[in-house]
């Protein structure tokens, strides 16, 4: 079926849908909705709860849900959808560099517990979160949603260009787990391994993004259908995304891994565990 559909939309239209989402009043309003669904979960639950003390934490989680709406909704995903490569590279870096790790700021141990009482989904969740596992799942999805091939076909089916932006989502939530975990279950890195953690990230994004810098072609078809909103060539696109991708996110990457590194020694414990950061 995946193949019928995507053959039943590789003709000239094949990116009509992305046209009329442009045309519309408020584009990517699904971003708005799945927002206030995570939100009146987030807060119903504390109510319900009568955990109403640690404040700081709702500002994270409120602050994940302000980018979230931001980056996937409005003015941002026009530009997105008007074939600006860049725009779309800055939606991804949003995502995975503010929205996951604020998302995962704000939530309580308790919140999960339920989730976790059930052993097939602790065994799950022990096993996905291990930090190499969740590097691995991070860079896998990464990097195949920036594959040419893999990108040209999934942007031609309106929901299977959703399904990018949700995997990196989740896949994000799982690259950050070991660095910002919430349950006790579920330890964090030590300070010095989240330094690693971050420079081995770094380092997969480089050699996803520095190709894409590089080329000297388009690679995605989508972004060669019309003009652009910012009046430059498809390939100047291109590698004002590419450097997005590869410089912006390496330079994030490597402010926070030094910051963990100064924290580290500026506070030396000997014969003492080292302690993973607390938010």
């Amino acid at each position: 079926m995946l193949v019928l559909a995507i053959a039943g939309n590789s003709g000239s239209h094949a990116y009509g849908w992305c046209e009329a989402a442009v045309q519309s009043g408020w584009p990517g309003a699904w971003a708005i909705f799945a927002a206030l669904l995570m939100g009146g979960l987030y807060f119903s639950s504390i109510l319900a709860f009568g955990r109403m003390k640690n404040r700081p934490r709702w500002g994270c989680f409120a602050l994940g849900l302000g980018v979230w709406v931001a980056a996937l909704s409005g003015p941002l995903e026009r530009l997105a959808l008007s074939r600006l490569y860049s725009a779309y590279i800055l939606q991804q870096i949003l995502l995975v560099m503010v929205v996951c790790p604020t998302l995962l700021l704000g939530l309580e141990g308790w919140m999960l517990r339920p989730l976790i009482a059930n052993r097939w989904t602790h065994k799950f969740l022990r096993a996905i979160t291990r930090p190499g596992v969740a590097l691995a799942v991070f860079v896998c999805v990464f990097t195949l949603i920036h594959i040419p091939w893999v990108c040209n076909q999934l942007c031609q089916v309106k929901p299977f260009y959703h399904t990018v932006r949700l995997s990196l989502f989740s896949a994000g939530l799982i690259l950050w787990w070991p660095l910002l975990s919430p349950q006790p279950e579920f330890p964090r890195l030590s300070q010095p391994l989240q330094g690693l953690y971050l420079l081995a990230l770094m380092l997969a994004m480089t050699v996803v993004g520095a190709p894409v810098t590089l080329a000297d072609t388009v690679l995605y078809h989508f972004y060669l259908g019309g003009p652009h909103p910012l009046g430059i060539s498809a390939l100047e696109d291109q590698v004002l995304g590419g450097l997005l991708m590869w410089v912006v996110q390496g330079i994030i990457l490597t402010v926070l891994a030094a910051v963990i590194f100064v924290r580290w020694l500026s506070h030396p414990e000997p014969g003492a565990q080292v302690r993973a950061i607390e938010p």
